[in-house]
């Protein structure tokens, strides 16, 4: 065969492609989509500090006149100052909590937010991620019985501005990576 001729089997697996969307190299392909970049890394810390400073005024200001939320489960976060040597306290809970959300989040969403619905906007996919991690919320800062309705709205709506703010800070400084599987 010459060099313009097509064998059946690459004909059959151009068409297996152009049926499944999938790429006809996987190897090739799933390089060229692993841009990480120092820029992607650092758009997303700062999506992520903006985002913790949009969702303080649901997620802790209406609390507050309420007394529904109590210091006390952000001192149960500093636990974790324990395997340091540190005394939990509430200045250290709220260290770890800033940490976690401008910097431990963001890069999770970096690396996984590229697998999450929807497909377009890519900055909606943030908005996934935080309805995702929401859950761990609940649970870690669950406040009883008594609050819980309010609570779950609150920290919900308060999740999702976080997400609306990281995704589109990365979208606008950066990009949002897209793996392909």
């Amino acid at each position: 065969m010459t060099d313009g001729d097509e064998s059946p089997s690459n004909a059959t697996a151009e068409q297996a492609q152009a049926v499944s969307g999938a790429p006809a190299n996987q190897d090739e392909d799933l390089g060229a989509e692993l841009d990480i970049t120092p820029r992607v890394v650092l758009s997303a810390f700062a999506g992520g500090a903006l985002g913790l400073i949009a969702m303080v005024p649901i997620l802790f200001v209406p609390p507050a006149f309420l007394d529904l939320f109590q210091a006390d489960t952000i001192v149960d976060v500093a636990e974790l100052g324990r395997a340091l040597g540190l005394e939990p306290n509430l200045l250290l809970g709220i260290v770890v909590f800033v940490g976690g959300g401008t910097i431990a989040l963001p890069l999770l969403f970096v690396v996984a937010g590229a697998f999450l619905p929807p497909r377009e906007p890519r900055s909606a996919r943030a908005i996934t991620f935080a309805t995702i991690m929401w859950t761990g919320f609940v649970i870690a800062f669950w406040p009883g019985e008594y609050a819980g309705v309010l609570f779950l709205g609150l920290s919900l709506s308060a999740h999702w501005v976080y997400g609306y703010v990281l995704g589109a800070v990365m979208q606008r400084f950066a990009h949002i990576p897209q793996h392909s599987v």
